[in-house]
């Protein structure tokens, strides 16, 4: 069926809309008329609670740009909810008018249930008519903070969870995502409210007054602490003195020279770094920054994979080892069960590994956890050699640095025949060898030492393989910082045409939202959002 319009004037902005989202958008309007008689009964004939209570709402500070002169919206009514005035920003002025919302979506926010989804449609309409009574074209910062107030004040109704109740990211990505969809639908025809930037050209920047292009950096990046919960402690520990956590490193640097790598299993060395992480991390974030050859000099505890977890834990406050390893094997058979189940509507090289995949007679943690990594760079078009390196089973630390050329950025060295079958692994970065991992190391272990020392040393995301390394990082370890990325560059090779072009940096939302919320008949998940979930090409 085709389109048909709802209502009569353009002003309420319903044009373009399906039949399907049309109902829901005419039972709001008629219960609208009865609002005063109804009063939104509950499943007990009393209205829910709070409804109508003030909410506060923190302006978003790039709000007060988009500020606008225009006559109300026609079609908008007077609302029952109102934010305290403490801001000239818009934001601040906004209403939510509850009471044109459908009869239905207040049972759901008293009973605690989730919002039916021709309820959801038909409120995100309704918002946004609100929202373009103070500005036709509110930008997505704006959009952030209706959404993220209406989730923080029914999270159990509107917020992004899991089949477990786990709490996706932010919690507000979806409705974020709907709201800022349809700001751009009612404003597809609008060229008289477009928001853009006048452009700069490179020689203006470079002559500016405020240019720094050629000074040395002199202060840590926000990039530096992406993600960190601790990244740089101000207070010593308890009866601890500057002279008093020296002559702890010094002894450290005495066991490391005369015992090795090994002697990191002793409670006498699991004590002393961990009394020295503010130590570690004022040598890390120092300006100048020193190589990572300089850090392992001052402290190669750090340099192995528990010395690395246990610094990585008090940074973020995850147990990268448990965490990860855990996700690896019940994550990744989700993702190799959903690419298995649609193999002709994969490309061939995702087809071709999904078959080198089931020729496995026996698919061990470790080859779940690698099959599933493959997979992703697979689907994002990412080569292999940007995360890892194929070397010889019987390569050493020494051979590896001499011939393999290893690359800046940071990569996870595989021993072996192939990907799938290797049990040996390194991690190199600035072209060296910074950790090697026992054979009775697993694939998880491997992989939790390469990711947490992007964290731990400061490192960017290169850009090659960006993509995975978020999808890692937000689905897997769940770090979901609502902004920023550790991936700053801005250009990228094309998947596509392998040319260099500009990056496109798109807002990360909580990577496979629909992993868990949509299922198909073989009970595998929908990953319907991933490209909207990392940064593309």
């Amino acid at each position: 069926m085709g389109h048909i319009k709802v209502g009569l004037t353009p002003a309420n902005q319903s044009e373009g809309i399906t039949e399907q989202e049309g109902r829901p958008l005419r039972r709001s309007s008629m219960s609208s008329r009865v609002t005063s008689a109804v009063k939104f009964p509950d499943v007990d004939g009393n209205r829910p609670e709070n409804l109508n209570d003030t909410i506060t709402l923190e302006p978003c500070p790039a709000a007060s740009a988009e500020t606008s002169s225009h006559p109300p919206h026609p079609s908008s009514s007077t609302s029952t909810t109102m934010y305290n005035h403490y801001s000239s920003s818009w934001v601040s002025h906004l209403q939510i008018p509850w009471e044109r919302f459908p009869l239905r979506l207040p049972h759901a926010i008293t009973r605690g249930d989730r919002a039916h989804p021709e309820d959801r449609r038909s409120m995100v309409i309704i918002v946004v008519e609100a929202m373009q009574v103070h500005c036709r074209n509110p930008k997505r910062a704006s959009c952030e903070e209706v959404g993220k107030i209406i989730v923080n004040r029914y999270p159990q109704t509107f917020a992004d969870f899991t089949e477990k109740g786990e709490r996706l990211g932010c919690g507000h990505y979806s409705l974020l995502r709907r709201i800022k969809s349809r700001v751009e639908h009612v404003n597809r025809d609008n060229t008289t409210h477009r928001l853009r930037q006048t452009k700069r050209t490179r020689n203006e920047e470079d002559c500016s007054p405020n240019s720094n292009a050629t000074s040395p950096k002199k202060v840590r990046c926000l990039v530096d602490r992406y993600g960190c919960i601790n990244w740089q402690p101000v207070e010593l520990p308890e009866g601890e003195t500057p002279a008093s956590l020296e002559e702890k490193k010094h002894i450290l640097l005495t066991i490391f020279n005369s015992e090795g790598p090994g002697a990191v299993e002793r409670p006498d060395v699991d004590d002393f770094m961990c009394l020295t992480y503010i130590s570690q991390r004022q040598l890390i974030n120092s300006c100048r920054s020193l190589s990572i050859a300089e850090i392992q000099e001052q402290w190669p505890f750090l340099f192995t994979r528990k010395g690395l977890s246990n610094h990585f834990y008090k940074l973020t406050g995850i147990d990268i080892s448990e965490r990860l390893g855990q996700a690896l094997i019940t994550k990744g058979r989700r993702i190799i069960n959903y690419f298995s189940s649609q193999k002709l509507k994969w490309n061939l090289g995702i087809r071709t590994l999904i078959q080198q995949i089931e020729s496995e007679e026996v698919l061990t943690n470790n080859k779940v956890g690698t099959a599933a990594i493959l997979l992703m760079m697979k689907y994002y078009k990412e080569d292999e050699d940007s995360l890892f390196v194929l070397a010889d089973e019987t390569s050493t630390r020494m051979s590896l640095e001499a011939e393999s050329n290893l690359p800046i950025a940071p990569r996870l060295i595989i021993l072996g025949q192939n990907l799938m079958t290797a049990t040996c692994w390194m991690v190199s970065a600035e072209g060296r060898v910074i950790v090697e991992l026992d054979k009775e190391n697993t694939f998880a272990d491997a992989m939790s030492v390469f990711f947490g020392s992007f964290y731990v040393l400061n490192l960017e995301y290169q850009e090659s393989a960006c993509a995975t390394l978020e999808l890692i990082q937000r689905f897997f370890v769940r770090i979901n910082p609502e902004e920023g990325t550790k991936c700053t560059s801005k250009v990228g090779t094309s998947r596509k045409t392998g040319t260099t072009v500009k990056r496109k940096i798109m807002i990360h939302g909580p990577c496979f939202l629909d992993i868990y919320t949509r299922r198909t008949t073989m009970e595998t998940s929908s990953l319907t959002i991933l490209q909207d979930a990392v940064s593309v090409q």
